[in-house]
């Protein structure tokens, strides 16, 4: 995700409405041109650029990353018929995996159901208390099908994802690990403070159905280190990723933060993961690296896993609410704020030494 050009949101949307060609690079503007492109598509220009020969139309079998026709090596107008083919088109090849992860994770709860012995429950009730072992299940039987897909197409899913393990600078993880601690620590008790009307008045109702949740250990497991790494692997490493190689950078960091958000469900968690799925893309494209943010995302979900380890040691503790006291919330707030401003200027410090 390094080394690339950056584009402004009005180069994208100049192109999109006006027929405004944005400036490419020599590598680009001399990569094959728009004319063998989609099936069914008109024969707007057949040949390459420079060149006068025809070629035929071929059967496309399938969308890959070689493929020359994007919003970012364009070099002529496109119809609205064609754009909206290109959006829904990279749209669905950068979602493959997303929707691989929520086919394998829906089949191991269904599959789960009867073999958890709560059959005679309410299917809601199993999901309450039972369906966290079935959704790890899921996260492993996802990432072990992009593994072997990335060796089935002779590349490597680490380089797919770009999750690099080498050249890697812990001072930065430990920056983001404790910038996502504080700033997850500031948004959840501003959350918690606002009144409880419109989409917050379920905020506190959902936190304490979360956190009392029947395998707190297998809970905490989940979300302090599954959770962000299979969802870092798939938004910021594979959606992210394909997206970038085809739009420019702001219109594909907004749809991958966008698509993730709503993954959350709630418009209330919407808000939450908005704001996180954006820090960690921009660190994400800026690093050429989701190593730092899978320990950003690990570091949102930091207060929660203290919250439910507290719950797991001491259960009687959980019949009392997540946040009891105004001033404590407030105090909570500020910390987190203190800690998450001062962790953002040790980044820029370190991105200033490198530069010099």
């Amino acid at each position: 995700m390094s080394g690339r050009k950056r584009y402004r949101l009005s180069d994208w949307m100049g192109y999109l409405f006006n027929g405004t060609v944005p400036e490419e690079d020599d590598e680009a503007q001399s990569s094959d041109a728009v004319s063998d492109t989609d099936e069914g598509s008109a024969d707007e220009g057949s040949s390459k650029a420079g060149s006068g020969k025809k070629k035929k139309k071929r059967r496309r079998r399938g969308i890959d990353d070689e493929d020359p026709v994007s919003f970012r090596t364009v070099t002529g107008p496109l119809s609205v018929q064609q754009i909206l083919y290109y959006v829904f088109r990279d749209l669905f090849y950068a979602s493959g995996p997303m929707i691989t992860y929520i086919v394998i994770s829906l089949l191991c709860i269904l599959i789960g159901y009867p073999l958890s012995g709560m059959a005679r429950f309410s299917f809601t009730e199993y999901l309450d208390e039972r369906s966290n072992i079935m959704v790890a299940v899921g996260v492993v039987l996802t990432l072990r099908h992009l593994y072997k897909k990335s060796k089935q197409r002779g590349s490597a899913f680490f380089e797919d994802a770009s999750l690099y393990r080498k050249n890697v600078s812990w001072k930065k993880i430990v920056i983001g690990f404790a910038f996502g601690a504080g700033a997850a620590l500031f948004l959840s008790s501003v959350l918690t403070l606002i009144p409880k009307v419109w989409i917050f008045a379920v905020y506190s109702s959902k936190v304490d159905r979360i956190y009392k949740r029947y395998d707190i250990l297998l809970t905490i497991v989940e979300s302090a280190v599954l959770t962000p790494l299979v969802e870092e692997i798939i938004f910021r490493g594979y959606m992210l990723n394909r997206l970038l190689r085809r739009w420019f950078d702001l219109p594909a960091m907004l749809v991958t933060t966008l698509i993730f958000s709503l993954m959350h469900g709630s418009s209330i968690w919407f808000i939450y993961a908005f704001a996180m799925g954006w820090v960690i893309g921009k660190i994400s494209v800026r690093e050429g690296n989701i190593l730092y943010g899978i320990f950003i995302h690990a570091g949102f979900n930091l207060p929660s896993v203290v919250q439910w380890f507290i719950w797991f040691m001491h259960p009687e503790l959980q019949n009392v609410g997540v946040a009891t006291n105004v001033f404590q919330t407030i105090l909570l707030g500020i910390a987190g704020c203190v800690v998450a401003f001062l962790t953002a200027l040790l980044y820029r410090r370190q991105l200033s030494d490198m530069e010099v």
